[in-house]
């Protein structure tokens, strides 16, 4: 029977990726400080490679022959010095470049995840079916435009303003954002069920708030908010709501009857 993971730890890497059978499915150099020819043996001989797992190699380009890797599903190059990517294989649906350099990215192929925390990045392409995207702690200063989005992850970046109007959104995290006010369209969203927004600088929401029947998760903390909107206590699934280190003037009522139907409320 045929490994389906090959862990590959030696510096001797050229010859042990030779000796690796061409239908190995799955192939992980983790940790390894190897340079650029290493992976150009592991692109060479790793033949039918559906998980590529290039995590921490020390790495600064990737060989444009991974474009030739078609069965590639799952690529893992983050914790590099990646400034920027090749073409990448078209069925690739999960993408982890985090902790790199990346300010822009190349043509995306559809993919289903993208991980890319922690780079430079100032734009990123639209974005569409990709269930869970992470560019948190980057340079944008817009929003992704998304469709078919579920989870997004925004946080560290100085955005501008915070434009959601993709229907399917689930949860989103836009924290330390430097965000001062948010839209009207933010009640837009039926389906959100998750929203932090800590470590901001709003000083009200709008009260178009009460349209987010579906949000039972609401993180407020560490803004500037001096009083809240009476539409709060709308939302009929809301089970938790965090309004702690804010310079509220007063307790609302309210606030105690979201407490008195079970919703958790940190003030």
């Amino acid at each position: 029977m045929q490994p389906s993971h090959a862990q590959v730890t030696s510096p001797a890497l050229a010859s042990l990726v030779g000796a690796l059978p061409a239908e190995l499915p799955r192939l992980a150099l983790t940790h390894q400080r190897q340079r650029e020819r290493g992976v150009l043996a592991v692109l060479e001989q790793g033949g039918e490679v559906r998980a590529l797992g290039l995590h921490r190699c020390g790495l600064t380009a990737l060989p444009a022959c991974i474009r030739e890797l078609t069965a590639l599903e799952r690529l893992d190059v983050g914790g590099n010095s990646l400034a920027e990517l090749p073409p990448l294989p078209p069925g690739v649906r999960e993408l982890f470049v985090d902790d790199n350099q990346l300010a822009r990215f190349p043509e995306l192929p559809p993919l289903r995840l993208l991980d890319a925390n922690r780079n430079r990045l100032v734009e990123v392409p639209p974005l569409v079916d990709v269930e869970f995207v992470y560019v948190a702690a980057n340079r944008l200063t817009t929003t992704p435009v998304t469709r078919g989005v579920r989870y997004l992850n925004v946080s560290d970046n100085p955005l501008s303003a915070l434009v959601l109007d993709d229907a399917a959104l689930s949860e989103v995290r836009a924290e330390s954002c430097g965000l001062r006010e948010l839209p009207a369209s933010i009640g837009k969203l039926p389906l959100l069920r998750d929203l932090s927004l800590r470590g901001n600088q709003l000083t009200a929401l709008p009260a178009e708030v009460a349209g987010l029947r579906s949000l039972r998760h609401l993180d407020l903390r560490g803004n500037l908010l001096d009083d809240l909107p009476a539409e709060l206590a709308e939302l009929p699934n809301l089970t938790k709501l965090d309004l702690r280190w804010n310079p509220l003037r007063r307790r609302p009522g309210w606030l105690t009857e979201l407490a008195a139907r079970g919703c958790t409320v940190y003030c």
